[in-house]
């Protein structure tokens, strides 16, 4: 079984969609289903649910029709399927039918092992729909999001828009749908692409407030100005772990590209990230790095239970990261 990006699965005999994230999964069955469309337009769309398959269920819709038109069956659930669709699907495994594009979308939990186990065996495509995590991925998301919509989004207008939104992909899916159709051209004129400009108007101050802007500002010495941030992210209810958690990672990808022989490919992150981080990093030794990374783990732990005041704690963190910078 070899694993395919969602944004770029193409339609095969079989495709197994595993994982727990929604969003991703229904992603790759939409364009699975209008690659079905766009291969021919009298596809017949099938869908077995967990309540509706019963006894013989798949060979209605899948077995070799007079006709030979195509078929796309989806199976939405299953990890729910009943037993009797399970045990079609181990057999239909074997010798699936060359005019039929089945999807297989399977949610978590480890009900059907016996047939995810068969469906690797037989080497199915598998789009990964795990929950995203990594700035990285969330980033590569919204790539692909724009790209499906047939629109340009510069690399730092993505990371503007992760920044914002980037702790729910359902959030960060609508407002990159929202972003798309406001910036959208009057018909006979050429779309270009979107600037980070136009992501700050469309989030409306909402990626000033966000603690990743509150690490930039700390990293780059600006004190006042992260101090500022800071307190528009507390008085907007910002919680102290998360902003304190967003901090230590920007910290963490600093201390990262310092390392001898660091590169894109070593360290997970784009080229652009790479070169960026690279730049603020000719700004700290390693003594400030030290000093500023001992501060994040201090407010790290006061805000997680050891300490009396957390929104102080951070306040302190981000006062000695600035000055840690400044010091050098």
């Amino acid at each position: 079984m070899s694993d395919v990006e969602w944004h770029s699965v193409a339609l095969a005999p079989i495709v197994l969609v595993h994982g727990t994230e929604a969003l991703i999964a229904d992603r790759a069955v939409q364009r699975l289903r209008k690659l079905a469309k766009a291969a021919d337009p009298s596809v017949a769309i099938h869908e077995l649910s967990a309540d509706a398959a019963g006894v013989g269920a798949l060979s209605q819709v899948a077995s070799p029709s007079l006709f030979g038109e195509p078929r796309f069956v989806l199976v939405p659930d299953l990890q729910s399927a009943p037993d009797a669709l399970v045990l079609e699907l181990l057999e239909y495994v074997k010798s699936p039918e060359p005019e039929v594009a089945l999807v297989l979308v399977h949610r978590g939990g480890n009900r059907g092992k016996k047939l995810l186990d068969a469906l690797k065996k037989a080497g199915v495509p598998r789009v990964d729909a795990s929950p995203v995590k990594r700035a990285g991925d969330k980033q590569a998301f919204v790539a692909a999001e724009f790209a499906r919509a047939e629109r340009r989004i510069q690399p730092d207008a993505v990371t503007a828009l992760v920044d914002a939104f980037g702790t729910d992909l359902a959030e960060l899916a609508a407002i990159s749908r929202q972003l798309i159709e406001d910036t959208t051209p009057d018909e006979g004129e050429q779309a270009t692409p979107i600037t980070s400009s136009e992501v700050h108007s469309v989030t409306a101050g909402r990626v000033e407030s966000t603690a990743f802007a509150v690490a930039d500002a700390a990293i780059a010495g600006r004190e006042q100005e992260a101090l500022q941030l800071l307190q528009q992210a507390q008085l907007a209810g910002a919680d102290p772990v998360p902003i304190v958690a967003a901090i230590a990672s920007k910290m963490r990808s600093l201390a990262k590209v310092t390392a001898p022989g660091a590169n894109a490919r070593t360290l997970g992150m784009p080229d652009w990230m790479l070169r960026n981080l690279s730049r603020e990093a000719r700004n700290w030794s390693s003594r400030s790095l030290a000093r500023a990374l001992e501060a994040v783990a201090r407010a790290d732990h006061e805000v997680k239970g050891a300490g009396r005041d957390p929104r102080w704690s951070v306040q302190r963190m981000v006062m000695e990261i600035c000055r840690a910078r400044r010091a050098r």
